[in-house]
């Protein structure tokens, strides 16, 4: 190679070196955020934060422990059997069909309105996550898209969630709930059940959720629950491993698929 095109070929190596060591030197440093948060997206009503759940908002005559009303619930009578069932057979130590004495997840609306432990809610822009220790993380896309067609469809314990915001309110609409009882109790339903939740947060500690579940092959009537929690006041909380043990002899195996 000639000489001449030795060194052009040196100086234009040189200029493109000098050009990355100056662009590397520009990068901005990062840092820590200086306090930890989990909304993460301005746009929208802050519920974000770590909760823990109240007793429900209603009590007394008609209204079960986990805030469901009408109670006892109107079920259609081929499900109020299989209910009555469960009542009796808890009542004598012998039900054998709840998944959360097998260590399943407790399914929905259960997540929601009958579990206990902090919930931590993480808002990002077109998605809220909510969190429990020990049971799959539910995901509600807020990004727009539609619920799956009836084809692609599937049953999942969290069910499939989409949603919005409306004014101060996060709004769920859930389809697609594997057939877990709504509550301790081993309501059932069916696999046409549509669940609302609406999300508001009423002051800086309070957030309420209103859940309502219509379910026309189970349910005579819609039932909803009105749950409240605090906000939990532990600036050490974080997620954590999770392993539980079922009871002894207990496999519901009707709800492992």
């Amino acid at each position: 190679m000639p000489k001449r095109l030795i060194t052009a070929a040196f100086a234009a190596s040189m200029l493109a070196g000098s050009a990355a060591v100056a662009q590397t030197a520009t990068l901005p440093v990062v840092r820590p955020p200086s306090q930890l948060s989990w909304y993460g997206d301005p746009s929208a009503p802050d519920i974000s934060g770590v909760w823990i759940r109240n007793k429900a908002a209603a009590t007394g005559a008609g209204v079960s422990k986990e805030g469901w009303l009408p109670w006892p619930p109107p079920l259609k009578p081929e499900l109020a059997d299989v209910w009555k069932k469960r009542v009796a057979d808890n009542a004598v130590g012998k039900r054998t069909d709840d998944p959360v004495r097998a260590c399943l997840p407790p399914g929905m609306p259960r997540f929601i309105t009958g579990t206990n432990g902090p919930m931590q809610i993480i808002q990002t822009p077109g998605r809220v996550t909510l969190y429990r220790d020990g049971i799959p993380v539910r995901r509600v896309w807020t990004d727009g898209r539609a619920q799956p067609a009836a084809k692609d469809l599937e049953d999942f314990s969290n069910g499939n969630a989409v949603g919005r915001y409306v004014g101060p309110e996060l709004v769920t609409d859930l389809i697609g709930v594997k057939d877990y009882p709504i509550d301790g109790t081993g309501v059932p339903h069916s696999p046409s059940l549509k669940i609302v939740e609406r999300y508001h947060r009423i002051d800086a500690k309070t957030l309420r959720v209103t859940v309502t579940l219509t379910d026309p092959l189970a349910y005579t009537r819609t039932m909803t629950s009105v749950t409240t929690y605090t906000a939990l006041d532990d600036p050490h909380w974080e997620p954590r491993e999770f392993i539980c043990t079922p009871s002894t002899n207990y496999y519901p195996d009707k709800y492992v698929r």
